[in-house]
């Protein structure tokens, strides 16, 4: 077995499991990534919403694709070869977990207060519902609570009065 050979195969099993694992849906929508809340930066980062294995899987596909190109294309000797794409997959790999970051980031939620949203699951009274708005050109789905004691049902429009950590407090529209 040659050294292409195993990058080569590095670089198809973190490619086939990013794919299986849904990491490429992931990746073209990361919006998707937030499972329809916004949730603190702090938390995202902690690996709360984006599964660790998001990160080795890119890793291992970054290096095996760059240690593959390397190897073909340069004069380079296997060690530094390896340590040249592990760095570069590292590099990679904490690029994708900002960029997915970035979807799921609460200041988004900060320029939504004011505006009109729709209820698309049910806020109970003293509990938690889901409200879709529109921020900046992209619908966001948002975890939400009612103003006052009373439940609003789905499909009821409602206007974001504020916002608490990742949850927006709304009341029905006038």
């Amino acid at each position: 077995m040659t050294l292409p050979f195993v990058f080569l195969a590095i670089f198809l099993v973190g490619f086939v499991i990013a794919v299986v694992g849904g990491l490429v849906r992931r990746i073209l929508n990361p919006a998707s990534l937030c499972d329809g809340v916004v949730v603190p930066a702090h938390e995202h980062w902690a690996g709360m919403k984006t599964p660790r294995s998001d990160f080795f899987v890119s890793f291992i596909t970054v290096f095996g694709l760059v240690a593959l190109i390397l190897d073909g294309t340069t004069p380079t000797p296997p060690l530094r070869t390896v340590l040249v794409a592990a760095a570069v997959g590292l590099l990679g790999s904490i690029v994708l977990r900002a960029w997915m970051c970035r979807a799921c980031d609460p200041q988004r939620g900060l320029k939504c207060c004011g505006a009109e949203a729709t209820v698309i699951k049910a806020i109970p009274e003293g509990g938690f519902g889901q409200v879709e708005v529109d921020v900046g050109g992209c619908t966001v789905k948002l975890a939400a609570r009612t103003i006052s004691s009373e439940s609003i049902p789905a499909g009821t429009p409602v206007t974001i009065v504020s916002r608490h950590e990742s949850v927006v407090i709304v009341e029905v529209k006038a």
